[in-house]
């Protein structure tokens, strides 16, 4: 698979953030094509990948779609190799294998059940917040004003997204 315009203007452009979302969101779509979009960002950009933070992951036991989506938030600002294996190995543990598309990836959400209204706007608002939380700190990256605020919106949509889901997923 090829690399796409967007993918490869952002790489140029150095613009780490917007790299950091297309490889974060390649891992989750695309394992073949995450190898091939990190293996030519860490051409370009030799400083896109991170030291890691020092976070101690939970153990396989614990892995469910809840610590996925934390974990694949965490990753814009922790993009360390351990993270990288960690999401890889839970994508692995939760969907059986590397997804190749959307449609793989649906499809695997939803083989035993279709997903219900509230899980379906959870994981809007949750996605939806997620794009808040990393404009929100790529503002204050750039120390504007904004930033915090964003941040924390984002922040909160993003639990209130995950709440709804969980909610939706017991009823």
């Amino acid at each position: 698979m090829t690399l796409t315009t967007e993918f490869r203007d952002a790489v140029q452009n150095k613009n780490v953030i917007s790299v950091k979302i297309m490889l974060k969101d390649g891992l989750l779509l695309n394992g073949e094509n995450f190898k091939e979009m990190l293996e030519y960002a860490k051409e370009q950009i030799p400083s896109l990948i991170d030291e890691h933070d020092g976070e101690i992951f939970k153990p396989e036991t614990e892995w469910d779609e809840d610590y996925l989506n934390e974990q694949l938030v965490v990753l814009v600002n922790n993009f360390s190799e351990e993270r990288i294996k960690l999401l890889q190995s839970i994508i692995h543990k939760l969907y059986g294998k590397q997804t190749t598309n959307e449609a793989d990836l649906t499809k695997s959400l939803s083989t035993d059940r279709e997903l219900t209204s509230l899980q379906k706007k959870g994981t809007m608002v949750a996605t939806a917040g997620t794009a808040t939380f990393v404009t929100g700190l790529a503002g204050l990256a750039m120390k504007m004003s904004w930033g915090g605020p964003v941040t924390l919106v984002g922040g909160a949509a993003v639990i209130v997204g995950s709440a709804m889901y969980k909610l939706g997923k017991e009823n």
